[in-house]
């Protein structure tokens, strides 16, 4: 842009401002001053950088102004980075407080690395600085532009700068340390002595930073970093320092195997940390106490006093973090008889409704029935005051309630019914739906008012995903026979009201009610027939559909019972010769029924599934004799056997640390259209039996489908068992990605005393590389892709990698695929790599990638990626796993 240009522009928008002084433009000019800013002018004001005589003031002017364009995504090319860069760096002549802190931001946000050698000396000059804030900042800044080969000279300068005396420097000099580390780990190990000094230190920051930095440094020696935890409980150190050591010992009680000493030693710490008088390290210590399972309710009843003296303070703050911790603690059902209700229910009028929520939230898991009543009416007052999170957790306490106590079903559905008409989120109200299908599977004499909470909620119903599932359950329950005639009205408003997908939902009611309401087939047909003239074909074709099945006559086959068919089962497995000799006299129903009379009793009842996972077959299932196992068990089981023949299993991955009371783990296997996910859940506890184990799943992908479930009927002390899930993806996507989220759910027979539970496990991923097996070729990879006769896909990418070397090691892990020809080994002098990788789509499919990867420092990591597989569909779908 020329000057001219430049000038009219700045004419151009007075003028449009003096016309225009007042109004929405004005403000917003007010709000977002830069908003109009053009890259072109700015770079034109910058040249003001080389002048003899620095404008400080002008300068951090401009210096803002290319900030907000960076921040804005806003792209330099090469020469205009250089020019700029440079410009920048002669701005370290002035020594402006105010323009030297610009300087510091803009090189954070702004870095050429052909350039960076110039700004390294410049902050190393203010490193050795007198003025102090220059060396601070200095030090915060160096970080960002150091990388390996510049490391050695600024070794002595920063071993220094932690020995200062002035705590600023130390402390920055500390979080430069942290940050390196991630640069150079090795470089940063030879600080040891230094930082170990400064944990002593008199200066909060300094004590602080300086274990924040040791454990960095000792992270791969665990046993040295816990000899000096084990020294530091003897120091006297300030708050913060207290606190992150309780942190640190909290994390190695819970994921390390300690030795007994070690781990009386902290347990010991950290009762003695909560009778403190910094309320940060009093917190911090029940936390940790929370935390670990080894403890007796008895070795917590004084932290539980501690935490209830904080519910009497004046402090909303601490009565708020004490309720918090409490609420930690109950999630354990053990715990729960620590709880005093008494000491919590005056919380309930607090007029902080957080306080009061969370008070109310507390109080339903560990209530008794006489208050529930009343503890509901009070929650609901405070319900449209919460988050999202808060109302779900509050409704997973109603479903335990309604677990627990049964006889109070009445007002748990009322404040059901409640929860429909308060202003929440779509999952809040499917949670509701759930908890109302719960009440009706479990507790009988609640079933018609629940059904009817459920029908008359659809009147109100805007969301057509809500509707669909109470009529998914009304259908249920209408073809059981135990759904009230009086749900007929409101599912048949639904054909005059709803759009096509929730009539043909309500047709599919009507049908049910039809085939297993005989006094009511008048009045069904009518409003069938009605539907028939509906204008959508899947409406007019289930109605027709369930008229023609009324009318047909019906066979009267009485079902055969579970008994009957052990004893059909046990009598074929006994006469199986005969019958391969096709002795139609041994297959007379007479005979198998007087077999059975004879042997009542004696028959062994047949499993709905065989028992997949023992524990000889988790330590053999990585080997190929185990996957066989596998294979013919999942083959001959009766519930998955239509899933086909078993592709892949994927190693056991766990979702419980190795000192829960439950652990979990989970193995994926993987068929052509279905994944089961199989759960092995061991029961650590010595006194408690689970019951009916079942689990509640959320998947963050709308191609991955929850289909069936297998439970553990029972899981005994010390004992394993496991889970068995079957999920469908989408049939055109071969590939498919999501989260899992899973809930355990059980009954706890605990020493007589039966309740129900929950227990929430890891996340896991179901990942794209959990579909492949890597293949080595023995040919060159150039002569199997040009054999391979298929079509080939392609698209490129522009991806958050910070260099080649990530984006390799990114990709392979992202696909699961063997790297070919070598082709991880970066070549130095080529402007852009080449990646070949090869694998196996589930063991079948053979497949070929080529990655050509380029890097610049202005644009990024840039991919084009080619795909060629023995399936075209297979292909486009591996390289849309990028998009």
């Amino acid at each position: 842009m020329s000057t001219l240009q430049y000038v009219r522009e700045i004419i151009s928008k007075q003028i449009s401002t003096l016309q225009n002084p007042i109004g929405e433009d004005k403000k917003a000019l007010e709000s977002e001053p830069y908003h109009n800013l053009q890259k072109s002018s700015v770079l034109l004001e910058s040249r003001c950088f080389n002048d003899h005589q620095l404008q400080d003031k002008k300068c951090r002017q401009i210096l803002s102004k290319l900030i907000y364009l960076i921040n804005q995504g806003e792209k330099f090319n090469d020469q205009e980075s250089l020019s700029l860069f440079f410009g920048i760096t002669k701005l370290f002549q002035s020594n402006n407080v105010d323009l030297r802190r610009m300087i510091y931001l803009m090189i954070k946000e702004f870095k050429d690395e052909n350039s960076m050698y110039v700004v390294i000396s410049c902050l190393a000059k203010d490193i050795t600085s007198k003025n102090d804030l220059f060396r601070i900042n200095a030090l915060r800044t160096l970080p960002y532009v150091l990388d390996q080969s510049n490391l050695v000279q600024l070794d002595r300068y920063l071993k220094n700068a932690i020995l200062e005396k002035s705590q600023p420097i130390s402390s920055a000099a500390l979080i430069a340390g942290l940050q390196i580390f991630r640069i150079s780990p090795d470089f940063i190990r030879k600080w040891t002595n230094e930082v170990a000094d400064r944990l002593n230190s008199k200066y909060p920051q300094n004590s602080f930073h300086a274990l924040l930095l040791l454990h960095e440094i000792k992270s791969n020696d665990k046993v040295t970093f816990t000899k000096i935890l084990t020294g530091l409980t003897k120091e006297t150190l300030v708050p913060i320092a207290n606190m992150q050591v309780i942190r640190f010992i909290r994390e190695i009680l819970n994921t390390d195997e300690l030795d007994q000493q070690y781990e009386k030693l902290f347990i010991e710490y950290l009762l003695r940390q909560i009778h403190k008088s910094q309320e940060i390290v009093i917190f911090e210590a029940c936390k940790a106490l929370c935390d670990l399972k080894s403890l007796s309710n008895k070795d917590l009843q004084p932290m539980v006093q501690v935490v209830t003296v904080f519910l009497q303070s004046s402090n909303v703050i601490n009565k708020f973090v004490a309720l918090k911790i409490l609420n930690r603690l109950i999630s354990n059902p053990i715990r729960r008889s620590l709880i005093t209700p008494s000491h919590i229910e005056p919380l309930i009028q607090d007029s902080n409704k957080s306080l009061s929520s969370l008070a109310v939230s507390i109080l339903l898991k560990v209530c008794q029935e006489t208050n529930i009543e009343r503890l509901l009416n009070q929650i609901y007052e405070y319900l449209n005051d919460m988050s999202d999170e808060f109302k779900i957790d509050v409704l997973r306490s109603v479903k335990a309630l309604a677990k627990n106590s049964p006889n109070k079903w009445k007002s748990i559905i009322s404040f059901l019914q409640q929860t429909f008409k308060c202003e929440a989120s779509q999952e809040f109200k499917k949670y509701s739906i759930e908890i109302f299908e719960f009440i009706i599977h479990e507790i009988p004499e609640a079933r018609e008012n629940a059904i009817m909470a459920l029908a008359d909620y659809i009147e109100d119903c805007q969301l057509s995903s809500l509707q669909l599932s109470v009529l998914s359950i009304l259908n249920r329950e209408a073809a059981k026979g135990q759904c009230p005639t009086r749900a007929i009205r409101i599912v048949n408003n639904r054909l005059h009201l709803e759009d096509a997908e929730i009539r043909a939902a309500a047709v599919g009611v009507l049908g049910k009610f039809l085939l297993h309401y005989p006094h009511e087939k008048t009045n069904l047909i009518e409003l069938l027939q009605a539907a028939a003239q509906d204008p959508d074909e899947e409406v007019r074709n289930r109605s027709r559909f369930y008229i023609s099945e009324s009318a047909a006559p019906k066979e009267e086959n009485t079902p055969l019972s579970l008994e009957e068919l052990d004893a059909i089962e046990a009598y074929l497995q006994q006469n199986i010769q005969e019958i391969q000799q096709s002795n139609e006299e041994v297959l007379q129903l007479e005979k198998i029924m007087a077999y059975a009379e004879q042997n009542k009793g004696k028959i062994k009842k047949t499993e709905v599934l065989q028992e997949l996972v023992e524990e000889e077959l988790i330590q053999t299932h990585e080997s190929e004799s185990g996957f066989e196992t596998y294979k013919k068990l999942f083959k001959e089981s009766t519930i998955f056997c239509d899933y086909g023949v078993l592709r892949k299993s994927s190693r056991a991955q766990n979702l419980t640390d190795s000192k829960c009371e439950y652990l979990v783990t989970v193995v994926k296997h993987f068929f052509d259209n279905h994944i089961i996910l199989e759960y092995k859940v061991k029961n650590t506890l010595d006194n408690v039996t689970l019951s009916d184990v079942s689990l509640e799943l959320t998947i963050k992908n709308v191609n991955l489908q929850f289909e069936r479930i297998v439970p553990a009927k029972q899981i005994q002390p010390q004992c394993a068992s496991n889970i068995l899930v079957g999920l469908q993806f989408n049939p055109n996507l071969r590939l498919v990605s999501s989260n899992i989220q899973s809930i355990l759910t059980f009954t706890v027979n605990e020493n007589g005393t039966t309740y129900q539970d929950e227990y929430q496990t890891e996340d896991f991923i179901i990942t794209y590389s959990d579909f492949f097996l890597p293949i080595q070729w023995f040919k060159k990879f150039q002569t199997e892709w040009e054999s391979l006769k298929s079509q080939e896909m392609s698209a490129t990418y522009q991806l958050d990698y910070k260099n080649t070397d990530i984006a390799i090691k990114e990709l392979v892990k992202h696909f699961g695929f063997q790297v070919c020809d070598n082709s991880d080994q970066i070549q130095p002098q080529n402007k852009f790599h080449t990646l070949l990788l090869s694998g196996k789509y589930l063991d079948t499919k053979n497949a070929l990638v080529i990655c050509q990867i380029g890097f610049q420092q202005n644009i990024g990591c840039v991919l084009k990626i080619k795909c060629k597989s023995e399936e075209d569909n297979l292909s486009t779908n591996i390289v849309e796993t990028l998009g």
